[in-house]
């Protein structure tokens, strides 16, 4: 949300904006004039200089907000007065055009006379006016409702409802006893009217022609009204051939499962087949296995009256192998006195079967939902073969118990017995047909594999979708209307070094493109147009030319910038031209070379005699590049050697200590770092009248 002070070029979510130009808006007083700018709201605004200066309308609504403008020469002093209530606001400040100067919040919902004050000699801007996006702007007259209920016109008398005493209201009764605002009429007053309610509106506005409400209720079903009662369907006809009816319910589905679960079933079948001996009944059973029943060892008990036996056979066929009691790795040795394979014309080869283990995967951190559930739809990946065992259970308390779904309640369930898990855990067509009302509070899933049965086929879960309804109780929309909103681009620059550098980003995600202007003259891209769209955040990094800088004086640098929509803002910023690049300047300050290396200024030592040591002077170097670099190495020109004639260097001036090159770590920009010069020569060097020498430095960017 936007605060006082704020650039807010348009308005926001649940805010309209009214132009100062709008024919119900009355400004009075000697100096108003009228700017046009793009830096103003719709290009135009409204000034005036003078403390008689106002301003005056009226809206019907909640909330209002003043876009101004505000600088050094604004005023400090303009009273806001609302319905006869007076606050004070300022637009003396840095400047800002479209800025947030004042807000009133927490209105009732009525028509609002408005008046702005200037109250001293200084600038008053009046660029746009914002009011609630349900609003309206100019209205005029009162607006009043009563409630008609139970044959009585009623109206809020403090915290009850108050009948009329007028059967029939009169005008006086709705401008002295009429609710302003409906809204404001909390739930538990609501609740108090039972029955049919009528909402009695008036207004003296010649403009409405009609009204309208927004009511809220909570939804309901029949199932929830016929809960735990009987219900008796009398049918009516005046078909003379009808001679019965048919009435369909419709009920929750349920199963002979759910109704026969934990029960002992007897089954009596009857017949007048005098051939039938026997009858068959098929039940049908979730599979399991006898490992399922068994468990881990089981004993046999072998009877026999065959007198010959003398001892019993017994064969199981298991999922087992002998690599099944190896823990860890291992590794397997073959030998064969094949003479192929001893030849090398044939491989060997090992052929093994291992059986998967068994899986139990616990969701570790609960779904995120910002709804209620409606309903989980699973799927699954196999190949043209049979399929593995794969079973689900849910929890409703993040993992501290799980549950399966079985007869169409929740049954409790501990998934760490995994035969257990096996046998009563849900299948995928369990999962996927959960009704809605038995998701709710869902957290998490657990999943049990088991591929043993088919060892040689692959089985894997391919995802768990979550169907979310949008939160259904925690927003409430009124008078709600459907607007295309565009985030402005934004942009994060700086100048240093005669380097522009920063990011044009776009909180839409949309593409951006942006100029360049130097001087108010189109710098880049050079046929004055925009660059192309490119996908936010978008980098900029561009070199200023400083054969396009006017040096020692005041330059401006401009940036504008423009999002897919067409929206446009922009960047400015004001610099002395300078040079770039790491700089040589004197001790007075004076640069010695410009950007290209040309000479501007030399240290002159004036005539110096053979044998003797010149005075010392001091060099800096600054960074003017834009960025840190690091690794400077400063070393003196070689091609400008003279015999007898040695230009030294040190990092101090006193005492001073000669070394052939100097060495420097991380300069930021706008740092400086100063060395010292002299030159030493001896006896026997040779005149040189036009002697000159010349440094160099190297350094890597950061």
């Amino acid at each position: 949300m936007a605060t006082i002070g704020q650039f807010l070029p348009s308005p926001e979510s649940g805010w309209q904006r009214i132009d100062d130009r709008h024919e119900l808006i009355t400004y009075a007083g000697s100096s108003w004039s009228k700017p046009a700018s793009s830096d103003l709201y719709n290009n135009t605004a409204m000034l005036a200089s003078t403390n008689d200066s106002t301003v005056k309308f009226t809206f019907k609504g909640t909330k209002i907000r003043l876009i101004g403008a505000q600088y050094t020469t604004g005023s400090s002093d303009i009273s806001v007065i609302i319905d006869g209530v007076v606050e004070k606001t300022t637009q003396n400040a840095g400047l800002v055009y479209q800025v947030l100067t004042y807000e009133k919040l927490g209105l009732i919902n009525k028509v609002h006379t408005v008046e702005i004050k200037n109250n001293q000699n200084a600038n008053i801007w009046i660029d746009a006016i914002d009011i609630d996006s349900s609003g309206e702007f100019g209205a005029t007259g009162s607006y009043k409702t009563l409630v008609f209920h139970a044959d009585q016109y009623k109206y809020i008398n403090g915290t009850s409802w108050t009948t009329l005493i007028n059967a029939i209201p009169t005008e006086n009764d709705y401008k002295e006893f009429g609710i302003d605002d409906i809204t404001t009429i909390p739930e538990d007053m609501w609740v108090k009217l039972v029955g049919e309610i009528e909402l009695c509106y008036y207004t003296t506005d010649s403009r409405v022609s009609n009204a309208s409400f927004n009511i809220e209720t909570e939804p309901f079903t029949l199932e929830e009204e016929w809960a735990d009662k009987d219900i008796e369907v009398l049918y009516y006809t005046d078909d003379p051939t009808a001679t019965e009816s048919v009435v369909t319910i419709e009920t929750d589905p349920f199963t002979l499962a759910e109704e026969w679960e934990d029960k002992e079933i007897k089954i009596i079948e009857y017949t007048d087949d005098p051939n039938q001996t026997e009858s068959t009944i098929t039940i049908e059973t979730e599979p399991f296995t006898l490992y399922d029943e068994l468990g881990d060892s089981v004993d046999v008990l072998y009877y026999t009256d065959d007198p010959s036996k003398t001892s019993a056979e017994l064969n199981i066929t298991a999922n087992y192998s002998p690599l099944d009691e190896l823990e860890g790795d291992f590794d397997v040795v073959t030998w064969t006195n094949d003479e192929e394979v001893i030849a090398g014309n044939r491989d060997m080869i090992l052929t093994y079967n291992a059986l998967p283990f068994e899986q139990l995967i616990v969701q570790p951190t609960d779904i995120a939902l910002y709804g209620d559930v409606k309903k989980v739809v699973a799927t699954k990946v196999t190949e043209n073969s049979p399929e593995g065992v794969l079973r689900m259970a849910a929890s409703f308390d993040s993992g501290l118990t799980w549950k399966t779904y079985r007869f169409n309640k929740w049954l409790d369930m501990d998934i760490q017995n995994t035969t257990l898990f096996k046998r009563k855990g849900m299948n995928l067509d369990t999962l996927n047909a959960i009704p809605e009302k038995d998701l709710i509070a869902l957290t998490r899933i657990a999943y049990y594999f088991d591929s043993s049965k088919h060892y040689e086929n692959s089985y894997s879960l391919d995802e768990v979708k979550m169907v979310v309804n949008a939160p259904r109780h925690a927003v409430e929309f009124r008078d709600m209307s459907l607007q295309l909103l565009n985030t402005t681009a934004t942009i994060d620059l700086t100048f240093s070094g005669n380097k522009l550098t920063g990011v044009v980003d776009d909180a839409d995600q949309g593409k951006v493109k942006y100029r360049v202007l130097l001087n108010g003259k189109t710098y880049y891209p050079a046929d004055g147009n925009f660059t192309r769209l490119a996908a936010s955040p978008f980098n900029i990094e561009l070199n200023i030319d400083e054969r396009n800088v006017n040096f020692g004086v005041e330059n401006t640098l401009k940036v504008e910038f423009q999002d897919y929509w067409g929206a446009v803002d922009s960047w400015e910023t004001k610099f002395i031209g300078s040079y770039s690049g790491l700089m040589f300047m004197d001790e007075s300050g004076d640069f010695l070379s410009d950007t290209f290396g040309g000479i501007l200024k030399q240290l002159d030592y004036g005539v110096i005699i053979a044998g003797q040591t010149t005075l010392t002077k001091k060099v800096r170097i600054k960074n003017l590049l834009g960025y840190a670099v690091d690794h400077v190495y400063l070393e003196m020109d070689k091609k400008f050697e003279t015999d007898g004639v040695d230009v030294q260097l040190s990092r101090q001036g006193d005492p001073f200590l000669p070394i052939d090159y100097l060495t420097y770590g991380l300069i930021q920009p706008e740092d400086s770092i100063d060395f010292y010069i002299r030159i030493a020569t001896d006896i026997h060097a040779k005149p040189n009248p036009n002697g000159n020498f010349e440094m160099k430095v190297t350094a890597d960017r950061v």
